[in-house]
């Protein structure tokens, strides 16, 4: 146990990534209620709502993610290969 008024390093660290997942939380947060602040007068029921809140963290792909040599081989639609697995 460390004296009163000393931080440790470990302390630190926990702190700091503490800290940076608050930042992300709250990114997340103010992208959603923005994607639902445009949904909301855009939207003809609930799905369509839902499906653009749930998807306001996402990006699109940019050639530059495709022609990226880490990324290049990537499954960017790992849902699609899922379902056809399963046929």
């Amino acid at each position: 146990m460390s004296e009163p008024g000393i931080i440790t390093s470990e302390e630190l660290l926990r702190l700091r990534d503490d800290c940076l997942q608050r930042l992300r939380d709250d990114e997340i947060y103010y992208l959603r209620n923005d994607a639902k602040l445009r949904a909301v007068n855009n939207t003809q029921n609930y799905e369509e709502f839902k499906d653009i809140v749930d998807a306001a963290h996402l990006r699109p792909v940019t050639r530059q993610d495709k022609a990226n040599a880490k990324t290049k081989n990537r499954l960017w639609n790992s849902a699609a290969s899922e379902q056809s697995d399963t046929i």
